[in-house]
């Protein structure tokens, strides 16, 4: 039985219920998040020691998209080059793009994603709020769930984010979701959430696929908060 860290939610151990892997979309999102937070080369070409050992680059650029949360992609042109997937790899970018200037179910979800990691990381520089283990969403809030005294009022928003009708229900309901689970350091898996997030706007039965996953795993999370001692799922995928 492998140890559990209550943090990243990585352990030894192996699991054999369902646990998606990154896609080339998700890889993309958590790849642009962990160079956000760890620093590489930036998207203007800029060698950025990241947000964590207080990069200029990184901490400018966090700042930026941090205010673009809930904004129409576009609103501000320089936050572009960090959040529209690579046009060039139908992998990543998908095959739906048109003409017609709309927004792209990938480009919205990578919006969402990218914009909602840098206000968990905000102001956080010890640690990176992005983790390449198997943390979603419903796994970290039910995490924070267990022994809180504000539980009830997590699970009604939780119950909210799973209920929302229409995209900026949705976003707006996960942001409340990343803002409590920042006030307790808790990371998820970014590539994870925009994958996720892409999932509830493909479809009735993905959809349904992706809330039915994020109440499992809300539970497991729960169950590993209880006990911490018990063996949780990994599944590193960068």
């Amino acid at each position: 039985m492998g140890q559990h860290d209550e943090r990243t939610g990585e352990t030894s151990s192996h699991d054999t219920a369902y646990r998606p892997k990154l896609t080339p979309f998700g890889d993309w999102v958590a790849g642009r998040v962990r160079l956000l937070a760890k620093g590489g080369r930036t998207p203007s070409g800029v060698n950025d020691p990241g947000y964590l050992r207080n990069g200029a680059s990184a901490t400018a650029a966090v700042a930026k998209l941090r205010h673009g949360i809930g904004h129409e992609i576009g609103d501000d042109s320089d936050l572009l080059a960090w959040v529209l997937p690579d046009a060039d790899d139908a992998g990543i970018a998908g095959r739906d793009a048109d003409d017609s200037g709309e927004p792209t179910p990938r480009e919205r979800a990578a919006y969402a994603s990218i914009t909602l990691f840098a206000m968990h990381q905000q102001s956080i520089h010890d640690v990176s709020m992005h983790t390449d283990g198997y943390v979603t969403l419903g796994r970290a809030v039910g995490r924070m769930a267990y022994g809180n005294v504000n539980e009830n009022g997590i699970r009604r928003l939780f119950d909210r984010l799973q209920t929302a009708n229409g995209w900026k229900e949705t976003v707006r309901h996960t942001r409340g979701m990343i803002q409590l689970l920042k006030r307790e350091r808790i990371a998820i898996n970014y590539g994870l959430l925009a994958q996720d997030l892409l999932g509830l706007r493909s479809g009735r039965e993905r959809a349904n696929r992706v809330r039915l996953r994020w109440c499992r795993d809300f539970q497991r999370g729960y169950g590993e908060a209880k006990s911490p001692s018990a063996s949780a799922p990994s599944n590193p995928s960068a």
